[in-house]
């Protein structure tokens, strides 16, 4: 069997629009049967005929046609190939939709992830950031938490008392240690550091955020106090 033959094979094992890393790929498949050049050549006259497309560099998938035409992939799928298993997670909008703190829905989908090649990957409308973190449930419940908090101010169609929820059902999977690979990974700015501390004070959870602010400075940042009138007035 052809290179050519070999390499459309693995593509036709693939749903429809499943992306695929070509890199990854050549390594698990073809690295002892053909040099990457050969093998990058061929990935590009399969593009070029038609029988596979380029969605990003050095990503393709098998297309999915209808009556219409090609149907490319959804942002949604492009994001699941950086997401899946502890790979990475949605933020910004698509996650402050799925906790209910915002019906606003961006036209842009973000996510972290440790598999990006690039520090900033932008394929079509979505944006991967690269952070190298085991994505585990309770490190993505900190990025959570740390993420709508940081944000806080700038969440559009806010809902007070889906923040004040998600604030505290996130805040039950704290740990420092979870918290230090978060933030030596992502590198939150100190006022959002000193935001959860008072969050996780205010449910009164065992923490060691202290060691990381300043006893002289003061944070500008919300009182949880003040939160929940503003989730009181809202209902």
């Amino acid at each position: 069997m052809k290179n050519r033959e070999v390499i459309l094979e693995e593509f036709q094992k693939a749903p429809e629009n499943t992306l695929i890393v070509t890199s990854k790929l050549y390594r698990k498949k073809f690295s002892n049967i053909m040099s990457e050049a050969a093998f990058a050549q061929t990935i590009s006259r399969l593009a070029k005929k038609g029988e596979i497309r380029r969605v990003s560099k050095g990503i393709y998938c098998r297309p999915r046609k209808s009556r219409f035409g090609i149907v490319p992939p959804s942002d949604r799928e492009i994001a699941d190939i950086y997401t899946g298993r502890s790979d990475g997670m949605i933020v910004g909008y698509g996650l402050y939709n799925s906790l209910g703190i915002s019906t606003q829905i961006s036209k842009r989908l973000t996510a972290y992830s440790a598999l990006a090649d690039e520090q900033v990957k932008q394929i079509g409308a979505v944006t991967i950031h690269r952070y190298d973190l085991k994505y585990t449930d309770q490190v993505k419940s900190i990025i959570s938490l740390m993420e709508i908090l940081h944000h806080y101010y700038e969440i559009q169609d806010i809902d007070h008392s889906a923040f004040i929820r998600s604030v505290q059902a996130l805040s039950k999977n704290y740990s420092d240690s979870a918290f230090v690979r978060v933030q030596k990974a992502i590198g939150y700015p100190k006022r959002t550091v000193a935001f959860l501390r008072d969050a996780l004070n205010y449910y009164q959870i065992p923490n060691g955020l202290n060691r990381y602010l300043s006893e002289l400075s003061c944070y500008r940042v919300p009182r949880m106090e003040d939160l929940y009138e503003a989730a009181q007035k809202s209902n």
